[in-house]
C-alpha cells in the first residue's frame, strides 16, 4: 500500500471514530437533574425544565433495560453528489456493548463475491463482518473480517490518545440509545415538540441541539484526557466541518425511546442516523466468530504497507 493510501485510510478511521464517539457521548452524572427538577427550574424556563426532566427520566429508564431490537438507517456523504444509505437491523446491548445485525444498502456494493446483505457482529470496539464465501476462498476459508476501531485509531496516529478514549469502550458502535439520550439531556435548548404517532403508538417528540464544544465537554469518556488532548480532538472535529449536532427523540408512555434521529453537517455533506427501537430487554447473547475463521484487517493492511500491495481483501 502506498503511503498516501495509508494516510487516507488513517483519516477515514479518524472520522469514523470521531463521529461514533461523539454522537454516543454523555453519561449519568452526579448532578443529574432528578425527578423534582429543582435545579433545572432554577436555571431554565418551566417548559424547558419539564422537557429536560422528561428526557432525563427516559435516559435513566433506557439505561436500565440494557438491550433492544433495532432498525437503523444511516445516510452519509458518498462519492460526488451521490450519498450512501446503509440500512441495518438486529439486536443490541449497551451494558455491555454488543450488536448482532444484518446490513444492506449502497454502502455495501455486491462485488467480488461480497454478499448483498452482510451480517456484522460487534463486541466493544471490535466488529466482525461476514465477507461471503468467494472472498473467504481467497483468504484460506476465513469469511469474517475483524476490524478493531480502537487499534486502527491508534495506528492512524494524530490524536490517537483521544481516539482510543472514544473508541476504547466501543462507544458509538451500537449507537447506544442510553448514551444518545444522555447527550440530548445535556442540550441547553431541549424542548417538547408535541405528541406524534410512531409505529402505531403515541409518543412525545423532543428536540435539542448541541455545539461540538458542548458535546465534547459533556462526554464522560474523555475525562481522562488533559486539556491539550481535548482541544486537539475538538479542533479535529471542527476541521471535519462538524459544528453542531441536531437530535430528535420520540418517547413512549413507558419512558422509552421508540425513535432517535441525529443529524450533523460535515465538510463532505450531511450525515443522518435514524434508529427505531422495540422489544426492550430482548436477549442480546452476542458471541465473536472463532478466531480461526477471522482475518484481522489491521494486520492485513500492515502487511500490504510493508510489501507495497494495493488494499484488497482478496489480495
Amino acid at each position: 500500500m502506498h503511503e498516501s493510501t495509508w494516510k487516507r485510510l488513517g483519516l477515514s478511521v479518524t472520522a469514523v471514530a470521531l463521529l461514533a464517539g461523539v454522537t454516543a457521548c454523555g453519561g449519568d452524572k452526579k448532578d443529574d437533574r432528578g425527578a423534582s427538577g429543582a435545579s433545572t427550574k432554577a436555571e431554565k424556563p418551566a417548559a424547558a425544565g419539564l422537557a429536560t426532566e422528561a428526557v432525563n427520566a427516559a435516559f435513566k429508564k433506557t439505561q436500565s433495560v440494557k438491550s433492544a431490537k433495532f432498525k437503523m438507517t444511516m445516510k452519509m456523504p458518498g462519492l460526488g453528489d451521490q450519498p450512501l444509505t446503509l440500512e441495518s437491523s438486529g439486536v443490541m446491548g449497551w451494558d455491555p456493548s454488543v450488536v448482532d445485525q444484518r446490513m444492506t444498502g449502497a454502502g455495501l456494493p455486491a462485488k467480488d463475491g461480497a454478499p448483498a446483505e452482510a451480517r456484522s457482529i460487534t463486541i466493544g470496539s471490535v466488529t466482525y463482518t461476514d465477507v461471503g464465501p468467494e472472498a473467504a476462498a481467497k483468504n484460506d476459508g476465513k469469511r469474517w473480517l475483524k476490524i478493531d476501531l480502537a487499534e486502527m485509531a491508534k495506528e492512524s496516529g494524530g490524536d490517537s490518545k483521544a481516539l482510543q478514549q472514544l473508541m476504547g469502550g466501543g462507544q458509538g458502535q451500537s449507537q447506544d440509545p442510553a448514551k444518545q439520550m444522555a447527550l440530548l439531556k445535556e442540550s441547553p435548548n431541549v424542548k417538547l415538540v408535541g405528541e406524534e404517532t410512531v409505529e402505531g403508538e403515541q409518543a412525545r417528540h423532543y428536540k435539542g441541539t448541541l455545539t461540538t464544544d458542548e458535546a465534547v465537554k459533556s462526554n464522560k469518556s474523555l475525562e481522562g484526557l488533559d486539556e491539550k488532548d481535548r482541544q486537539q480532538l475538538l479542533d479535529s472535529i471542527k476541521q471535519a466541518g462538524i459544528t453542531q449536532y441536531d437530535m430528535d427523540v420520540w418517547v413512549n408512555s413507558d419512558d422509552l425511546p421508540m425513535k432517535l434521529v441525529m443529524k450533523m453537517d460535515t465538510a463532505k455533506g450531511r450525515m443522518e442516523i435514524t434508529q427505531n427501537l422495540s422489544d426492550f430487554g430482548a436477549k442480546a447473547d452476542v458471541q465473536a466468530p472463532p478466531a480461526e475463521q477471522t482475518v484481522d484487517l489491521l494486520e492485513k493492511l500492515k502487511k500490504m504497507k510493508e510489501t507495497g500491495d494495493t488494499p484488497s481483501l482478496s489480495s
